[in-house]
């Protein structure tokens, strides 16, 4: 027989469940993750890199439970997940039962599963059907996309009944190969406010510094500017966040050291105004951080971080591609395209929690309760006189 042959015609190796428990078994295999990652062309929020960073900023959750499948000595697919308490009933304020949830940043960031087949996908929902505790189990905003009605028929076959909250927008922008050419696609506008914010800035006489090596100090300059963003009153800057400086300045360090960062700031009257920072995973770059001072607001200097922020990227020389996380009336005017994200609820079919909901679903009529627990953010009109702008 030919050896090629016989290579193909070999069974592959049965699938493999292990659930890693603490950050160290899961550092301990740092490459099979990296090397897994790369074969599910994962996006930023599951790599090593950030998932490092969220954990030396903001530490471990109460309980890691990162689900994994192995094929022989190959990682082929991984939920990074953890036990948590959560209320998610209206009726009773007080019920927190212990649910699975995604691990994700306490900043920003959506949750997936990888997987490198819909077999090795269909392991690891087993996997995680298996491993919820009877209050289920609860994923943060995940892409909608075409693995989604496999994905949630797999999560039903293992026993779970689902509850979806409606689907919202995050924004991205394509094939940006030309600042020009992207402002005459853009509304007039746009183009409007690009101009009248330029003009605002050269009347102040500010400057824009680009930075692409891992340096700390433009790291700390963000940070001493996030506490004066209208983000701090709310609780939601990065600055604000306990762990949030270790969080930046690790996660900075990892992506600028590869050449994979950029972060702009934008200087007036001897003072940072406003800043934009950006990681690239893969092809996309991700705009993760950005803030301006509240006392600058007239210059509109949160759109201008932005723009100045797309014009570096654009400048690196490949055709960018970028996402801004959630949709807002802002991100609107930068926006290309768009995609979903939702979160879904999971609970055991006939388990307390499962009861529970389906009396909420019964009262709607009555109570006006409708969907799962609202995660509202204050946004910068309910902190400010303002009412409306830049976010």
């Amino acid at each position: 027989m030919n050896n090629c042959a016989a290579i193909r015609g070999a069974p592959k190796a049965a699938l493999e469940v292990q659930v890693l428990t603490s950050w160290a078994d899961l550092a301990a295999r740092e490459a099979d993750w990296r090397a897994m990652h790369d074969n599910c062309r994962g996006r930023l929020y599951s790599s090593f890199d950030w998932l490092a960073a969220q954990q030396a900023g903001f530490g471990p959750p109460e309980a890691l439970r990162i689900v994994t499948i192995w094929q022989g000595r190959d990682m082929v697919a991984a939920a990074p997940m953890c036990l948590i308490r959560k209320r998610f009933s209206k009726l009773l304020p007080l019920y927190r039962p212990r649910v699975l949830s995604g691990w994700v940043c306490s900043y920003t960031g959506f949750f997936e599963f990888l997987a490198t087949s819909r077999d090795t996908l269909r392991a690891l929902l087993e996997a995680v059907c298996r491993e919820a505790p009877r209050g289920g189990i609860e994923l943060p905003t995940f892409r909608l996309c075409t693995r989604d009605a496999f994905t949630t028929r797999c999560l039903r076959l293992g026993g779970l009944d689902l509850w979806q909250d409606r689907a919202q927008g995050a924004s991205i922008a394509e094939n940006l190969c030309d600042w020009d050419s992207y402002c005459q696609s853009r509304s007039r506008s746009f183009r409007k406010k690009v101009r009248v914010s330029s003009r605002e800035l050269q009347r102040a006489g500010a400057e824009v510094e680009a930075f692409l090596s891992e340096a700390e100090e433009p790291v700390q300059r963000m940070l001493a500017l996030s506490g004066r963003s209208w983000k701090q009153r709310t609780g939601t800057g990065i600055a604000a966040l306990h762990g949030g400086d270790v969080f930046l300045a690790d996660l900075w360090r990892r992506f600028a050291g590869r050449d994979n960062g950029s972060l702009v700031l934008i200087r007036a009257e001897n003072a940072d105004i406003a800043s934009f920072c950006a990681v690239r995973c893969k092809d996309t770059w991700y705009s993760v951080f950005s803030e301006f001072d509240e006392a600058y607001a007239g210059m509109a200097p949160g759109r201008a971080s932005l723009y100045q922020g797309l014009q570096q990227l654009i400048a690196r020389g490949q055709p960018a591609r970028v996402e801004f996380g959630r949709r807002t009336h802002f991100l609107k005017d930068f926006e290309t395209g768009s995609f979903q994200v939702r979160r879904v609820r999971g609970v055991p079919r006939g388990s307390g929690a499962y009861w529970l909901l389906k009396l909420e679903d019964e009262l709607r009529e009555l109570t006006g309760l409708r969907g799962m627990l609202p995660q509202k953010k204050l946004r910068r009109a309910d902190v400010t006189h303002h009412g409306g702008g830049e976010a």
